[in-house]
């Protein structure tokens, strides 16, 4: 991918991954394709590669998101709790009030930035 096109994905939301909205350093961000590539046969009109498509992504997202649809991510992202629920540790801690659920809608940066 070439520099400059690098760098207009980066900027695309002021350095902030598109996706949870954390700062990331432009040498450390992953470019993420919003539409994944592998899902191209779907709409073989849609150019995968154009700016429109691609995303600033830290690697915790882009790692997590991988070939899902944005849809697709929110609805796993909304079932980590129920599968931390499962888990010894993150319920003892629930119990003993050091972490609290509170339910909120998965809404990412981007949605926030009105793109």
């Amino acid at each position: 991918m070439k520099k400059a096109l690098r760098q207009a994905v980066y900027a695309k939301f002021g350095g902030h991954c598109a996706y949870c909205g954390q700062e990331i350093e432009f040498k450390k961000m992953q470019v993420d394709h919003f539409w994944p590539k592998f899902l191209s046969h779907f709409h073989p009109e849609v150019d995968k590669d154009a700016f429109e498509n691609l995303m600033p992504s830290c690697q915790k997202c882009n790692l997590h998101k991988s070939g899902m649809r944005p849809e697709m991510w929110r609805e796993q992202l909304r079932k980590q709790v129920i599968r931390l629920r499962e888990n010894a540790q993150f319920d003892r801690a629930l119990r003993f009030g050091q972490v609290r659920i509170t339910p909120c809608p998965i809404v990412f940066h981007f949605e926030k930035q009105g793109a």
